[in-house]
């Protein structure tokens, strides 16, 4: 990993949300590196979505909403139903597992998320004065003022929501901003 590798953002439900973490020392964080496709976050979203090897296709959400899963066995748990509505969506935990493989995510809603990939765990925390931390496993972390994230270009830009609801029923999607498609979409 470079030394300027850094983080990426992700959104889980229409609410920005970041997910990222640095690499290579404590640092201002900058939209370059948000946007630097080998930082540890975007390294990390990778492995997950490898871990999931048919999450081009949605899988199937349990009738009691606590799993997605795929025709070749890969699933994700989650640690609490999710609801029918994003405003009843007060944390979100879960755990993903295909062959051979596995990951963990935790989005606290309390300004602090945790993605756990082939045993590394990333965190990113905004703190009471604004100011947005991005810490990797390696030990590093960045900071910056929260407000600088949205004045970042595509790709650093933050995505669209993350869990939806429709009339027919739920759908949840995992979005990435370094992928091409989806960590993982159930309905």
């Amino acid at each position: 990993m470079s030394a300027g590798a850094c983080p990426i953002l992700v959104d889980m439900r229409g609410l920005v949300l970041m997910l990222v973490a640095g690499c290579g020392g404590s640092r201002e964080l900058t939209c370059a590196q948000l946007a630097d496709p080998t930082n540890c976050w975007a390294n990390a979203a990778t492995a997950a979505a490898a871990c999931l090897t048919s999450r081009a296709t949605p899988a199937k959400l349990s009738a009691d909403r606590t799993t997605c899963t795929w025709d070749d066995g890969s699933k994700v748990v989650f640690d609490a139903p999710l609801p029918a509505d994003t405003i009843d969506l007060d944390h979100l935990t879960f755990a993903a597992s295909g062959a051979g493989c596995s990951w963990h995510f935790t989005d606290t809603f309390h300004n602090d998320m945790l993605l756990t990939v082939n045993g590394k765990t990333e965190e990113s925390t905004l703190h009471p004065d604004h100011t947005f931390e991005l810490a990797c496993d390696d030990g590093s972390s960045y900071t910056a003022d929260f407000d600088l994230l949205f004045t970042c270009a595509a790709p650093a830009a933050p995505p669209t929501d993350g869990f939806s609801i429709d009339t027919t029923g739920v759908t949840f999607t995992l979005d990435a901003v370094n992928l091409s498609r989806p960590l993982f979409t159930c309905n």
